[in-house]
């Protein structure tokens, strides 16, 4: 993993800070998954967040002791963000990327059960 932009760091702090921020920072309809997805929506890809659905995202996972953090950079401009449970196959991702000199959410998947490689 590369290290971060430092104005990804500080637009990721804003981001669970300012609840308006938020919102002007997420594609809607933004691609990704409910939580316990089933196999038939898994499948489509065609789950899609709403604005009107949207529960504001805090950092609520950072601290949690069954989680560990994992970021990755895809080239310049797309950090993938997950976390993942140390013991039982769960897990939960965000990817974000950079357009028009914005950082914005492009994707969300909430908790959802994998297979480990």
């Amino acid at each position: 993993m590369g290290i971060l932009p430092v104005d990804f760091q500080v637009f990721y702090e804003l981001f669970h800070r300012d609840s308006s921020f938020q919102m002007e920072h997420i594609q809607f309809p933004l691609e990704g998954l409910p939580d316990y997805a089933d196999s038939t929506t898994i499948a489509s890809g065609a789950y899609r967040w709403e604005a009107d659905q949207w529960v504001i995202h805090k950092q609520q996972m950072a601290n949690d002791p069954d989680f560990q953090r994992e970021l990755s950079m895809f080239g310049d401009f797309v950090v993938r963000e997950r976390y993942v449970h140390k013991e039982r196959p769960l897990l939960t991702e965000r990817r974000f990327t950079k357009e028009g000199g914005e950082w914005m959410l492009i994707y969300y998947a909430g908790m959802n059960t994998y297979h480990r490689q």
